[in-house]
């Protein structure tokens, strides 16, 4: 039927730049055929049963940006086909062979598990004579265009910037439109399923969703919140973050509108000022993903051979404690409440909870980078493994053995008022502030005038902070050495 409409037939890839501007994949292919279709893979390995699930909060942001996708390219002539499959290279193969596709189109992902997929279906897709269009996307620069002045990899991040913002000045970026309007419908769309019909229960949308939602964001942040963001983004209490992770982490918004959005604030100007230092973590995000493109193995071993031989026993208590927010330091809790509420947690509040389980509680990073996965509306694996690496001092820059975040200081510094403690912990509402980052110092008179008795109404600290701060750099520099005398 494809045939006999249309000259040639191309099918893009959707899998996480699920909007229709700027979409580099999606502009070729439209340029390259009379109608393009759009398909999304529902992995059934993302299903509530599997090993590997995607969160609830990320699989309800994702379909409602597919809902609101689904309309804006119909009104460009492009139906979107969902397809459900353990295997997205062999299902797209299929589709594409029913509708007498010409080629595929779809944008570069640098995760280890993505780029096997990419390969299975590039072959897959010749061996069917069909060709296969593989678009730069998700990054300014990605795994080969920035290396040292020996050709290697940047490991570390500060001198990684600064080729990176060179390259850029050399070669600035620009923000692409809509692709061009297909000549007409080659098949029917589907529709989108419910979150519900995948086997997750309901959860509430804690940011806007789909492309309209990331626009509006980044509209609303580019004047004053990003003005502000340098002196602003660490206090959790306060609006002072973009929120635009889970966003781009989709793809309904796309880098380079951000990169342009920061340098229209000033960020070539000021690298300090709010813009700049918003920049600054966009090329973070891009950091990780070339170090998890050339170091796959940084998914589950340490970055840094030296840590290879650093252990760390079974503590189940200690997680179900730290993952339901009983920990008895109410930084910690009052993020990890929040992350279970939301889906989303602040930055300065990931570092805190990330730390505290590995330095302190002595936990493998790993499952609190697994934890992350399960929740988290904007979870990244490059991201979140480069930063569960930094916290527990394992991977590229990372924070050194002997730097532990004291959740004490931390809350006194970054939450000095107990707002967002007790947005999160309405047990410790009655607290003094000066009390409110460690209550069980508070007198048993006063526990009971606050209504909050520790042990009772909040639990009693699970670990001493000075002691654990002692026992984890006393680990890695047992591990580090052990690592030397192997030879590694």
């Amino acid at each position: 039927m494809a045939r006999r409409l249309f000259l040639s037939v191309y099918l893009h890839w959707f899998r996480r730049d699920f909007r229709v501007r700027d979409n580099t994949a999606l502009a070729l292919a439209a340029r390259l055929a009379d109608a393009v279709v759009g398909v999304f893979v529902v992995d059934t390995r993302w299903f509530p049963s599997a090993a590997g699930c995607m969160g609830p909060f990320q699989a309800r942001f994702w379909l409602a940006a597919l809902t609101e996708l689904r309309r804006t390219l119909l009104d460009l002539n492009i139906p979107l086909r969902i397809v459900t499959s353990a295997d997205p290279a062999a299902a797209l193969v299929v589709l594409a062979r029913e509708l007498h596709a010409d080629g595929i189109t779809f944008n570069k992902e640098y995760e280890p598990g993505q780029l096997a997929l990419d390969r299975r279906l590039t072959r897959l897709a010749q061996d069917a004579g069909m060709q296969v269009r593989a678009c730069k996307d998700a990054v300014i620069w990605e795994e080969f265009e920035l290396l040292t002045g020996a050709e290697s990899v940047y490991q570390v991040f500060t001198p990684y910037k600064r080729a990176w913002l060179a390259a850029l000045a050399a070669k600035p970026t620009s923000v692409a439109g809509l692709p061009r309007r297909g000549t007409g419908l080659c098949c029917a769309a589907d529709t989108v399923p419910a979150a519900r019909a995948l086997g997750y229960g309901a959860v509430e949308d804690s940011l806007p969703t789909g492309e309209s939602g990331a626009e509006a964001m980044l509209a609303g942040f580019s004047g004053r919140l990003m003005r502000t963001y340098a002196a602003q983004r660490n206090y959790p209490a306060v609006e002072g973050s973009s929120r635009l992770s889970a966003h781009l982490n989709a793809g309904t918004i796309s880098i380079r509108q951000c990169v342009v959005a920061a340098l229209r604030g000033g960020a070539a100007r000021d690298q300090c000022g709010g813009a700049g230092t918003w920049l600054a973590e966009l090329i973070w995000r891009e950091f990780y993903r070339m170090i998890l493109f050339h170091y796959p193995h940084t998914v589950t071993e340490a970055f840094q051979r030296r840590y290879a031989r650093l252990t760390w026993p079974e503590r189940p208590d200690r997680v179900a404690a730290w993952s339901r927010g009983e920990t008895g330091y109410p930084i910690v809790d009052a993020a990890m409440r929040s992350l279970a509420a939301t889906g989303w947690m602040h930055n300065r509040l990931r570092m805190i909870t990330a730390m505290f389980l590995v330095k302190d509680l002595d936990v493998h990073w790993r499952v609190g980078e697994d934890f992350f996965r399960q929740w988290l509306v904007d979870y990244d694996q490059a991201s979140n493994v480069g930063g569960w690496q930094w916290s527990a001092g394992t991977g590229p820059d990372a924070a050194p053995y002997f730097r532990v975040m004291n959740p004490i200081l931390q809350g006194r510094r970054f939450d000095p008022q107990g707002v967002f403690v007790r947005r999160w912990l309405p047990e410790l509402g009655g607290v003094p502030v000066k009390s409110i980052h460690q209550p069980w110092l508070m007198s048993a008179a006063l526990q009971k005038q606050a209504g909050c008795v520790i042990g009772r109404n909040y639990p009693a600290p699970l670990v001493d902070h000075g002691s654990a701060r002692l026992a984890a750099i006393g680990r890695c520099v047992a591990a580090a050495a052990r690592s030397q005398k192997s030879g590694r």
